[in-house]
Formats: C-alpha cells, sequence, structure tokens
C-alpha cells in the first residue's frame, strides 16, 4: 500500500494539474485510508469555501466541477456530511422531546416539520431500544411516537415500502416493550403489527432479523422454546447472508439461553462456544461474550462438571464488572452461589442465593426471582434441608399473592411443592419437572398441573 498523501499532493488530486492515471490511483488511495480521506474531506471543504474547487479561471465553469472519479468522491463526501449533521441535529430535535409527556411529544411529532425526519426517527427508536430494559412503559410510549412519525414523512422522498419497514422497526420496539412489561396480549399484537408491515414493504434484512429475534425472545418467555429457537436460526441465516457475525452470535447466544432452558445443556454450550468464537475479534461485544461463557458455565454445573465450571469462571468473573449494572452483578451471584454449591461449600452458597434473591426480588425481576428461588430450594432438598427448603416455599407463595401479573396457577404448584416437601414424597425427578414448568409456564398456566405426590 503506498505511503500516505502530503497536502501538497492532495491539492493537486483536486486541480487540473494532475493526468487521469494519477487521479485514478490516488482516489484508489483516499477510498481505502481513513486518514487521507479525511484529509481530502478537509482540503475539498476548504476549496469550496473560497470557491476555488474546479475555478472557473482554469478553463471550466463551477457547476461542472471534473466530470470524473473526483466527482464521485465528493458526492460521496457530501452525502456523509449531510447524514453525519442530520443525525446531530436529531440529537438536538430529541433532547428537546426527550423531557415532554408521551401526548406532548406525539403532538410535536406532528406539528413540527424540522422534527419530521428520518434521522429524528432513528434517534428515537434507538432510545427506546435502551430504555426498554430500564422503563419498558416509557419505552412503549417513545417507540409509538416514532411509529406516528412516519406517517409525517414526506411521501417524495419516502415511499410506501420504505415507511412500512420504518414502522415495522417501531412495532418491534413496542412488542419487545410490552414483553419486558409481561404484557403478553399486547407484545403479540405488536409482534402481528410489525409482520403486516413486513408483509406490506420491503423491509431490510437488518429489519427482519430484529423481529424474528424479538419474537423469539417472546415465544421463549411464554415457554415455546422450541418455536423461540426455530425463529432465532432464521434470524442468525439472515445475519450471516449480510454478513454480520455479530448479529450471528447474539442469535447463537439467545439459542443457548434457550436450549439451556429447555433442559439441553450440551447443546447448549456447543451453540454458546460458536457464538464466542465469531466475537473472539471483537472487543466491543463484552455483554455477548458475558452472557455467553454464563451460559457455558451454568451449563457445566447443570452437568455435574463443576471443576471444569469454575475454571470458566475464573476466566470470565471479570466481564460482570466490567458489564457493569445491579442486575448484572446480581447474575454473577447467583452463579456464585450455584458454583459453591456444586463445590459442596453449603454455608457460602446458601448466602449468595440469598443475596441474588433478594436483590432482584427487590427490584421486581419476579421471573428471575423464581427461577433463583428453585435453584435454591434444589440445593436445600438435594442436602436434605427440608425445613429451610419448606420455608422457601412459604415465602415464595407469599410473594405470589402480592405479584403483578402471576396466574393462579404458579401459587397452587409452589404449595402443592410445599406439601409434598412437609409429607416426604418429594422425588429428584420431581425437581426436572418443576423446573421445566417455571421455565415454560411463567406467563401462562400449564394445561395440567404437575403433580409432586404419587398417588
Amino acid at each position: 500500500m503506498r505511503s500516505h498523501i502530503s497536502t501538497d499532493e492532495m491539492m493537486r488530486v483536486f486541480s487540473y494539474g494532475v493526468t487521469a492515471a494519477e487521479v485514478s490511483d490516488s482516489l484508489a488511495h483516499i477510498v481505502a485510508c481513513p486518514k487521507c480521506w479525511d484529509l481530502a474531506a478537509e482540503i475539498i471543504a476548504d476549496l469550496k469555501k473560497s470557491k476555488d474547487l474546479v475555478p472557473a479561471r482554469r478553463g471550466r465553469p463551477p457547476e461542472w466541477r471534473f466530470q470524473d472519479d473526483r466527482d464521485a468522491l465528493i458526492v460521496l463526501m457530501e452525502i456523509e456530511e449531510r447524514q453525519s449533521v442530520g443525525a446531530l441535529r436529531a440529537k438536538g430535535w430529541w433532547a428537546e422531546l426527550r423531557d415532554l409527556s408521551p401526548r406532548d411529544q406525539a403532538e410535536k411529532v406532528s406539528s413540527v416539520a424540522a422534527v419530521q425526519k428520518k434521522e429524528v426517527f432513528e434517534e428515537i427508536v434507538q432510545e427506546a431500544k435502551h430504555l426498554g430494559p430500564i422503563d419498558p412503559f416509557a419505552a412503549e410510549h417513545l417507540a409509538m411516537s416514532a411509529h406516528l412519525l412516519v406517517d409525517r414523512l414526506p411521501a417524495s422522498e419516502f415511499p410506501g415500502r420504505v415507511k412500512e419497514g420504518l414502522r415495522l422497526s417501531a412495532m418491534t420496539v413496542v412488542a419487545n416493550s410490552r414483553r419486558l412489561a409481561s404484557n403478553w396480549t399486547g407484545a403479540l399484537s405488536a409482534i402481528s403489527e410489525a409482520q403486516r408491515c413486513q408483509a406490506r414493504g420491503q423491509p431490510s434484512t437488518t429489519e427482519r432479523a430484529y423481529l424474528l429475534s424479538i419474537h423469539a425472545s417472546l415465544l421463549c418467555d411464554l415457554g415455546q422454546l422450541d418455536e423461540s429457537i426455530s425463529l432465532v436460526i432464521q434470524a442468525a441465516g439472515l445475519y450471516q447472508s449480510i454478513g454480520d457475525p455479530k448479529g450471528v452470535a447474539a442469535m447463537k447466544v439467545q439459542a443457548s439461553d434457550a436450549l439451556y432452558g429447555a433442559g439441553k445443556a450440551d447443546e447448549a454450550i456447543k451453540m454458546a462456544e460458536d457464538a464466542l468464537a465469531l466475537l473472539s475479534s471483537d472487543s466491543e461485544a463484552v455483554r455477548l461474550k458475558l452472557l455467553a461463557r454464563s451460559i457455558i458455565i451454568e451449563s457445566m454445573v447443570a452437568l455435574g462438571r463443576p471443576t471444569a465450571a469454575r475454571r470458566r469462571y475464573e476466566a470470565t468473573k471479570h466481564l460482570y464488572h466490567e458489564v457493569g449494572g445491579r442486575l448484572t452483578l446480581l447474575r454473577g451471584e447467583y452463579l456464585e452461589a450455584k458454583l459453591l454449591d456444586a463445590l459442596g461449600h453449603a454455608r457460602e452458597s446458601e448466602k449468595l442465593f440469598r443475596k441474588a434473591i433478594d436483590g432482584v426480588t427487590e427490584m421486581e425481576v419476579y421471573r428471575l426471582s423464581f427461577l433463583f428461588r428453585f435453584a435454591f430450594f434444589e440445593s436445600l432438598f438435594k442436602r436434605d434441608a427440608l425445613g429451610k427448603a419448606a420455608r422457601l416455599c412459604e415465602e415464595s407463595i407469599e410473594l405470589l399473592q402480592i405479584t403483578k401479573g402471576s396466574h393462579a396457577q404458579m401459587s397452587q404448584v409452589w404449595k402443592d411443592l410445599l406439601a409434598a416437601v412437609k409429607a416426604e414424597g418429594l422425588k429428584e425427578y420431581h425437581l426436572a419437572i418443576m423446573r421445566d414448568y417455571l421455565v415454560r409456564h411463567w406467563a401462562a398456566p400449564a394445561p395440567r398441573v404437575p403433580v409432586f405426590i404419587e398417588v
């Protein structure tokens, strides 16, 4: 590769004092070299300001410019500049919209022409995605504002098929926000609307893959694990088709999580290892790497490989603090509790189980709370601490009475579990039945209640 182009050389490139071969050679380097691209952009901007970009005194009027590959490069730089400035202006409008009520946001989107830009739409959707895990209700309102904004985009620039792709993006975020708020019916409705947008338009591959991913997450929450895995595999294929290894890896991590939930720990490990192989050179994918490694560790514990799990944990534990956030750290403590339990350190394990359970319960992440509780219950049962196991059931039943969105069958199942413990009728194979029930039926009751005492 040739060395960088100097300022004087660059000035000559954008004059008539060079040959066609020199232009071709220089432009090939500029396109491939970020440093020289930046220098060319600065020089072109300066020449435009002084009106010396292809000056008229050299025998050609300015509006003709070069009529060769240099024109194409200038057009690309102008497009890049417009997009960059547009994104910055969108952030300015978003700063004004951010603190308004949902109603005022919708009114502003409908009435202010300067807000009615695709860049503003993209800014709102990105903010809604980020906000979803923190405040799903606010995220839903934002995504709906973005959906409304699509109707205001000029039809001359955004034909119907393009607008449907944008509506698809907004409704997918709405679906995910409702999923995170445990509004299962509303989430399914939003998925259906997003699918209708997809059918009416020509969405990008990324938009289609994201819809499949969120639909898969919803099905996983609803206990439809096989269907969820099928959609994730389809999404991974879409990301593969556009050369997006990070997207493929994210789908493999999602599939790995569902496989572990379905009791397929061996397959979960393989899928997570495949994801890590794709992420090995990506220094920014810390959260995905943490998720994949955590699934591998928990799967190894489930397969009775605590020593291997501990070694993987030692190589992973720094990532919990690197990713940060209270929920991430609580997940880490839960994993530590399971490791200590598998390694035979019951006292220390119990303390960490309690801390993790109390933390996620305080955060009102109830589904996770009950998964943690049952893992703790398994630990107590397997070491014959039946009194403590019974008290844990009683605490769980009390919590279910005040838990929003919990169905009555869940309380009944914990009551039956308590009765089985007290009657000393619970067997180890019942644990797998209960674990599967919690994974598949948190959102909706099962056709039949599990039986824990043989009649």
